[in-house]
């Protein structure tokens, strides 16, 4: 059965929650959901569900360190590499040859 009354307000517009929970009572209380929170003694999860998961997750790190291994590694170190070369060039030609780089 559903009530298509409008809910009921207080003076400045807003819903009175007190006459709000008293059509629409709740059908849960804290006492309720702190039960269902707690730690049963049946577990919903299987040994071999478990077993699967951290095969998976490992699987995942592994795939992770590889990326992190063969692509992002070798980018970082050249992409460093030129930065510090062209450093180290700069350095080297305004010491000996007392020549100023270009947005140095």
């Amino acid at each position: 059965m559903t009530d298509h009354r409008p809910l009921p307000t207080t003076t400045d517009g807003y819903i009175d929650a007190t006459l709000v929970e008293d059509r629409f009572p709740r059908q849960w209380d804290q006492e309720s959901v702190d039960s269902d929170l707690a730690v049963s003694e049946y577990s919903t999860t299987s040994s071999r569900d478990i077993r699967d998961i951290q095969r998976e997750w490992d699987e995942n790190m592994e795939q992770a360190r590889q990326l992190f291994a063969i692509v992002i590694v070798p980018f970082a170190g050249r992409w460093l590499g030129k930065k510090f070369s062209h450093w180290l060039w700069g350095r080297f030609l305004q010491h000996h040859y007392k020549f100023r780089t270009i947005g140095a």
